[in-house]
């Protein structure tokens, strides 16, 4: 499951930091062994100083960030083994109501039964019978009933039950879109039993069948094959059986007036569930779905395992996508892009994801929430993979890029073990950090580097066909890994899974001309504590010279490690590990002259980001604002290019890195142009102004968006005459909205924090009035409004949006303003959203801080 807003959430939530050392720095302790300066650097008139190497960065390079919160989870005792589950369900629409019925067959394990406890949340008009119609009695809390068997149930002997319910208005499970007349469900983490009564945790596999009822215009999606459709009176009822066992959090319905797209792999039906008015864009979104198929088939070993795989696109989903087995629910807004919002919208990454969980965590589910990133690590690898293939080498490794990027920060906000079961309100939480997603995805990407693409594979398949249709743990993948590589892996598992943070790396390099021997150095210097220890790494060190590229492998054990090379030529860049695939911080400073030639000639995109990012350091250098000028017009990719120009807003004040970004406002791609656009914020001299003027005319609007906040910036007139053309403007998702009010914000003055405002009323698209609120608390503080807003903000606390209440919960918290903790007090007693309930408490222990001093 992609959760965009579980990311956005855990950044928020953690407190600011002090910034750590960059990733990737380079150190080459000897400025006279260092080869002559190429001719590109020349360019530029520059002094020695480009020949001098910077010295270590002080340390410690960090502190690690406390684990979250939260009391020990073990996995959940069973008592009974859920065997067959059918669902009779209709949506009561006027009062928001689920009305169902469910029969569950079930046989007792080890001991007799006398009991059979369900989660069920929220349900009235309870009935209970046996199979043969005899009522049963029931105890019921109002999340957990309790039926009393008949006669008591023999070890491993087995019966059913039948259960009659309503919820009428559920906080959670199930969702009522008036505006589009949706319903959708949505089962993960423990959500199910919001509108089933079920066994509602992940250790147990079930079959099951779901009978929907629906008008006679809408059609009913639901998991495994569509069995029958038949006519009740004025309504259709949709049967839907799914015959293969899996997880009872992978249970959907989803009703509506859909159209349905057709395609097919292999045989097997793929389906496209989309709105009558969006066959092309779903067809550009959901399109590449039979060739991933393929992909992942291949990959793993198993083929796509399921009866068929429907896509459903659903309106103000909470989430990015989910799995559910069979049929993945999407975000409408992330799937049905128009083809101009592309690049920057793109579906592939969240179908791809969503597909790949049909074979890690549905074909095989992580046997305790503890244990997710079996499930979601592993989706986060195959969609970088799926970059990899279908896209290309580059992309790929950008991608792992991002991931490292966001994983580092993890363990820096909140560092934890990826095998983690502490909580404080729900299970959710282990999905907010960075972790189960990101630092999975790379721990996977490390462990296929080591082992190589065939092992690694082959130990994927072992994994998937030991525990097919079954729960795992993460000692259940490191035994199929062992027994695929014939490599004890238990170092690495220690370390890396079991284990938390990662390696920072002090690296040094001594070539000795005369005996053209390279010798480099490595040493760790992370903190080192019960849960992070040192690393045992095998370390790629690449090095350019005039002759061509040389390659070694640097061992660090206990911290330390010593490699040498012979080389036909003096170094020109070197880079430690190389490719980017250990999670890991490195200190290893070079002299200006070695990163310019690095940016220039290596043909790895990581070692061409790595050096931008160095460079944007030493803006007093001439060689370096050169160099990243010529990057942001030439270098070959894209992502290169986004990453100069935002190292050139950092240097803007000089003409040639401003003139660079104005050049770069004409990029054929809108990523780059929008990062220029941005880049040139802190810019003064002419042009600019009339430069973000054009640009309200360009082809995309994310950069048109940009450009109005670069205007509200260099000229407020102007920007405020453009802002309110904007404001009345409709587009898809309120992009153009929502960027208009994002700008306002960098316009001082009541009329801008009017204007604002107005959009925080209710009937506002949700990300335009989330785009207000963050816009009038970039400037609360020095307006001194902050009472003000937190009396505006107080009512969002009720919206229907989650999104909306949790980022109403976040600003709360930060306005300090001791009239809200009553406010958000009396939200937290109703709120169902664990989200939104981890943003309320965070937001009293801010706001109750200052008094329990």
């Amino acid at each position: 499951m992609i959760r965009r807003l579980l990311l956005s959430f855990a950044a928020a939530l953690c407190a600011a930091r002090a910034s750590a050392a960059p990733p990737d720095l380079a150190r080459f302790q000897r400025p006279d062994s260092v080869a002559p300066a190429p001719d590109s650097a020349r360019r530029a008139p520059d002094s020695l100083v480009s020949l001098r190497v910077p010295d270590f960065r002080p340390t410690p390079l960090f502190t690690w960030g406390p684990p979250p919160e939260g009391t020990p989870h073990p996995e959940r005792a069973r008592s009974y083994d859920l065997q067959h589950q059918v669902v009779r369900v209709r949506f009561d629409w006027p009062r928001h109501a689920v009305v169902g019925s469910t029969t569950i067959r079930f046989a007792a394990l080890d001991k007799r039964l006398s009991t059979v406890s369900l989660d069920a949340v929220g349900m009235s008009g309870l009935k209970v019978r046996t199979a043969a119609g005899k009522p049963l009695k029931f105890a019921y809390d109002g999340k957990t009933l309790t039926v009393t068997l008949a006669t008591a149930l023999p070890a491993h002997a087995r019966t059913s039950l039948t259960i009659e319910y309503e919820v009428v208005s559920p906080k959670k499970g199930a969702y009522f879109i008036d505006r589009k007349h949706i319903v959708w469900t949505q089962g993960e983490a423990e959500d199910t039993r919001y509108w089933i009564p079920t066994w509602d945790s992940p250790n147990d596999r079930t079959t099951w069948e779901m009978y929907i009822r629906t008008a006679a215009n809408e059609k009913a999606l639901s998991n495994g094959k569509l069995a029958d459709s038949r006519r009740v009176g004025g309504e259709v009822e949709w049967h839907w059986v799914q015959d293969r066992s899996a997880a009872t959090y992978l249970m959907t319905a989803v009703t509506g007036e859909f159209t349905v797209l057709q395609d097919v792999w292999h045989g097997i039906p793929v389906g496209y569930w989309t709105y009558p008015d969006s066959v092309q864009a779903a067809w550009r979104g959901f399109g590449r779905t039979p060739r991933l198929m393929e992909l992942f088939s291949t990959k793993l070993g198993v083929p796509y395992p399921w009866v068929k795989y429907d896509q459903v696109v659903v309106p103000d989903y909470i989430f990015g996508g989910m799995e559910n087995v069979t049929a993945t629910t999407q975000n409408d807004n992330d799937i049905l892009h128009p083809a101009w919002a592309e690049p920057q919208a793109s579906s592939f990454i969240l179908v791809a994801h969503e597909l790949a969980h049909q074979w890690t965590g549905d074909y095989v589910t992580a046997r305790d929430w503890s244990h997710i990133w079996l499930s979601e690590g592993f989706a986060t690898l195959l969609e970088q993979v799926a970059v990899e293939s279908e896209l290309g080498a580059d992309e790929g490794a950008v991608e792992r890029q991002s991931a490292m990027e966001t994983a580092l920060e993890a363990d820096l906000q909140s560092r934890r073990p990826l095998v983690y079961d502490r909580w404080v309100d729900g299970p959710i939480e282990l999905f907010l950090t960075g972790h189960v997603y990101q630092k999975g995805g790379l721990v996977l990407q490390l462990l296929r580097h080591q082992l190589g693409d065939s092992l690694f594979w082959s130990g994927m398949r072992e994994y998937l066909h030991s525990r097919a249709l079954g729960t795992a743990v993460t000692e259940d993948f490191q035994r199929a890994m062992e027994r695929a590589s014939g490599r004890d892996l238990e170092v690495f598992f220690r370390q890396w899974v079991f284990g938390a943070g990662f390696p920072a790396v002090q690296v040094s390099a001594d070539y000795d001309a005369a005996a053209m021997r390279l010798q480099v150095s490595a040493k760790q210097v992370q903190p080192v504590d019960t849960v992070t220890e040192f690393f045992e790494v095998q370390v790629d060190v690449e090095v350019l010279t005039d002759s061509g590229t040389s390659r070694m492998v640097l061992p660090m054990k206990r911290g330390i490690g010593q490699a040498a090379l012979r080389l036909p030529a003096a170094p020109r860049a070197m880079r430690f590990n190389a490719g980017g695939w250990i999670p890991a911080m490195v200190d290893f400073p070079r002299a200006t002259v070695m990163v310019v030639y690095q940016l220039e000639h290596d043909g790895d995109v990581l070692g061409r980001i790595e050096a931008v990012d160095l460079l944007s350091e030493r803006g007093g250098e001439p060689m370096a604002v050169s160099a990243l000028a010529r990057a942001v017009r030439g270098d070959r990719l894209w992502a290169v290019r986004t990453r100069a120009a935002a190292a050139l807003g950092l240097l803007v004040a000089t003409d040639e890195a401003r003139q660079a970004l104005l050049d770069a406002t004409g990029d054929a791609d809108s990523r780059v142009r929008q990062a220029a656009v941005i880049g040139l914020r802190g810019a003064k001299g002419a042009g600019i102004a009339e430069r973000m003027a054009a640009l309200q005319s360009d082809s995309s609007r994310y950069v048109r968006g940009a450009a109005l906040g670069t205007l509200a910036v260099v000229d407020t007139g102007a920007a405020l005459a453009a802002i309110r053309t904007a404001l009345g403007q409709e587009s898809w998702t309120d992009l153009e909205r929502a960027h208009a009010v994002t700008a306002l914000r960098l316009i001082p003055g009541q009329e801008s924090w009017t204007l604002t405002a107005r959009w925080l009323a209710p009937g506002t698209v949700a990300g335009t009035r989330e785009a207000a609120i963050r816009s009038l608390m970039g400037r609360v503080h020095l307006m001194q409004r902050e009472a003000e807003l937190a009396g505006l903000l107080a009512p969002l606390l009720d919206a229907g949006e989650l999104g909306t209440r949790l980022t109403a919960a976040q600003a709360l918290g930060a306005l300090g303003q001791a009239a809200s903790v009553p406010v958000l007090e009396a939200r937290r007693a109703v709120e169902a959203d664990d989200l939104v309930r981890a943003a309320i408490d965070q937001a009293l222990a801010t706001l109750k801080r200052p008094t329990e001093r």
